[in-house]
């Protein structure tokens, strides 16, 4: 574990290059070399060990550990972890794509995929408070309307989010510039109203625009994203964080899927006197269907 992690209020920490940016003009001569190393060719250096950056800038590995711990990290490893999560969240997909078959250490793509996917879930259920939890819960559960929003890959989770709570609590908008409708929807947002804002890396820029918007005109904003450098961060009321692995070519969703029906879960109990009689109309609407489909009505 790193020396960055924050308490709760804290202002989130800084992305790494900036960091070392900062700290690059307090740092001897050594450790200046090292910074600019990094600064110049960050994804290289996020795949080298300690010994092989000081053999090729001529130093000490000593000098490349000290160098580490002079910017709050607790050793080399983890300031590597770090650039190489940079390094994920910032390549683009045909990048990531490239380097990932080229990777002689990782496991078959598809035990490689469920792997990361289990550990997705996992992550995401440790990083998950029951204090942030509860907020989001209160939050939808006492709002006029809720608007949900999820673009792209982020599509998925935003539906499925929409779509069962729409069936329990009758209050759900969905934005879904499929319809022609780009942010259309968020009009007479105010007040009382809530937005669950759904994105990852790389971010999509109507979902930080809607976003802005609806904490400018007062609504509540709950962040569904990888943490707390995530655009969609500096507005939230409540931040969700979500891991979602990109090893591959593509963003998982698994981790953000698992949250949203913990979210679900959680608000469907919580509102079980408005669930209940909803969902018996919907399995009454269910039947009618399955009577039509087996050619009995008229």
């Amino acid at each position: 574990m790193d020396r960055t992690e924050t308490a709760p209020g804290d202002p989130p920490p800084a992305d790494v290059i900036e960091r070392i940016r900062q700290a690059s003009a307090n740092l001897g001569g050594g450790g200046r070399t090292v910074a600019e190393l990094i600064l110049s060719h960050p994804e290289e250096v996020a795949l080298l060990p300690a010994a092989q950056v000081a053999a090729r800038l001529g130093l000490s590995e000593s000098t490349v550990v000290r160098f580490a711990a002079a910017i709050g990290y607790d050793g080399y490893p983890a300031l590597r972890r770090e650039l190489q999560d940079r390094m994920r969240r910032h390549l683009a997909p045909a990048q990531r794509l490239t380097r990932y078959a080229d990777d002689p250490t990782r496991q078959t793509p598809a035990a490689q995929s469920f792997a990361d996917d289990l550990a997705d879930v996992a992550a995401t259920e440790r990083a998950l408070t029951a204090g942030d939890l509860a907020t989001a819960v209160q939050l939808i559960s006492d709002a006029r309307r809720i608007f949900v929003i999820g673009l792209r890959s982020s599509f998925v989770v935003a539906y499925t989010l929409y779509h069962h709570l729409n069936q329990t609590l009758g209050t759900v908008r969905l934005v879904d510039p499929a319809r022609g409708e780009a942010l259309d929807r968020l009009a007479g947002m105010e007040v009382g109203d809530v937005l669950v804002a759904i994105g990852f890396p790389r971010y999509t820029r109507l979902t930080v625009r809607a976003a802005d918007f609806a904490a400018a005109e007062g609504a509540k904003v709950i962040a569904i994203t990888d943490g707390p450098l995530s655009p969609l961060a500096r507005h939230a009321t409540v931040l969700l964080a979500a891991c979602s692995s990109n090893k591959n070519f593509a963003n998982s969703n698994v981790g953000a899927l698992a949250l949203a029906n913990a979210l679900i879960a959680e608000i469907t109990v919580r509102n079980r006197g408005r669930a209940l009689p909803a969902l018996s109309r919907l399995e009454r609407i269910l039947g009618v269907g399955e009577v039509l489909a087996d050619g009995e009505g008229d």
